[in-house]
């Protein structure tokens, strides 16, 4: 089946957390001005205290070939992780915010067809911040950029020459490269740096992996 030079993919999904960016032991003190991580706060936590989230993401894909085997992508992403607990007054919790800019390829080893099966990945530039909270923030990290990947794969139905639909499974690393220890302390205690790299006077047993699984449905629109 013959297909436009650019498709436009439209997706949102539900992410799960993984590796240092997942955790559930959060609670709030007993004053109500802080959050504490396994003991520890948002600052040297071991993980980062979240347990579910979700994700919308933006693909623009260019046909090398006309039978679609081979695609190159263009990605703009938003994906949230974040926990909610229950307080005496209001719900607490974290959230981790990434904005993302990716690039990479999609093969697809029957081509475009009716029905189709595809696998893709990603390298990206990840403007990551977040926050704890309790009625407002309460912690705040700094946008940070960091680079990572993304990887996964798609089953992709063509309705009709401008619409289809599409499931799919992905795998991102937010912070693959780049990580800091941040030694430096900052002014304002309650905006802190997003310290991700272990180091011996940082406060961090070792690094945190920022990590992530969606599912995620969506709508391809075909250009042609």
């Amino acid at each position: 089946m013959s297909q436009s030079r650019f498709e436009i993919d439209v997706s949102a999904g539900y992410s799960r957390p993984l590796l240092e960016a997942y955790g559930e032991n959060v609670v709030l003190s007993t004053t109500g001005g802080y959050i504490l991580i396994d003991n520890k706060r948002l600052l040297v936590s071991d993980n980062l205290g979240v347990d579910v989230g979700y994700s919308i993401q933006t693909f623009i894909k260019y046909n090398f070939f006309r039978s679609g085997h081979l695609k190159g992508l263009f990605n703009l992403g938003y994906n949230i992780l974040y926990s909610v607990f229950e307080g005496p007054n209001d719900i607490y919790g974290v959230r981790i915010q990434t904005f993302s800019i990716g690039t990479g390829i999609e093969v697809s080893p029957i081509g475009n067809k009716k029905f189709y099966p595809a696998v893709f990945g990603l390298l990206r530039l990840n403007y990551m911040g977040g926050e704890s909270y309790y009625h407002a923030g309460l912690d705040f990290l700094k946008v940070t950029p960091r680079f990572g990947y993304a990887a996964g794969l798609n089953f992709n139905y063509t309705l009709n020459k401008n619409f289809g639909l599409f499931l799919g499974y992905s795998y991102s690393y937010d912070n693959l490269w780049n990580k800091q220890a941040e030694e430096v302390s900052i002014v304002d205690e309650h905006t802190i740096s997003f310290r991700d790299k272990a180091s011996s006077t940082n406060g961090l047993n070792h690094d945190r992996r920022v990590a992530y699984s969606s599912f995620f449905g969506g709508l391809k629109f075909y250009i042609r």
